[in-house]
């Protein structure tokens, strides 16, 4: 019967620490950070995803920070500056013709890893890529980290990074 009392000790310990460990974990997320992702911040993302999958370059023209940082699995492989985001429409759509994908989309999927502050946002953007090649379905599923920041009152985006699901 001892044997079977020290890991029943060990459980009533943890169990009686779990109010004191959720505590804990409140105090470490800084005191400005907010629980909903802010629309605006949203808007920026849903638009580059969206134009990631229509090519379209004027969409993202004026949403990248003048010292950016754009990577991904497509040659050259990263982008910098405030074109990086044109850049890189432009390399996703070489892609799209170079592999011969027909009827490509892009679907953004929920957002639910964010942090943010009052002039800074983490997130990532699970994304998943559909289209034909050769008449056989394609899909790539994966996700986007961004960081954006308020730069003269807008959210622009400072850097923003492709992995796809199998390089997780």
């Amino acid at each position: 019967m001892k044997k079977h009392l020290l890991p029943l000790l060990c459980l009533c310990m943890f169990m009686s620490s779990l109010p004191v460990m959720a505590a804990s974990v409140k105090t470490m997320l800084p005191a400005d950070t907010v629980a909903k992702l802010r629309p605006e911040v949203r808007q920026v993302v849903e638009t580059v995803i969206k134009a990631s999958g229509t090519f379209n370059i004027e969409a993202v023209t004026d949403l990248y920070a003048p010292n950016a940082v754009v990577a991904d699995e497509q040659p050259p492989f990263s982008w910098n500056g405030q074109l990086a985001g044109v850049q890189w429409i432009n390399s996703v759509q070489k892609a799209v013709k170079d592999f011969k994908i027909s009827d490509f989309k892009v679907d953004l999927q929920r957002i639910k890893t964010f942090q943010q502050t009052d002039e800074i946002v983490y997130l990532v953007a699970p994304v998943e890529y559909t289209g034909l090649v050769n008449g056989e379905h394609f899909e790539e599923q994966g996700a986007f980290s961004f960081v954006l920041r308020i730069v003269s009152g807008k959210w622009l985006i400072k850097s923003q990074a492709w992995v796809p699901r199998n390089g997780l």
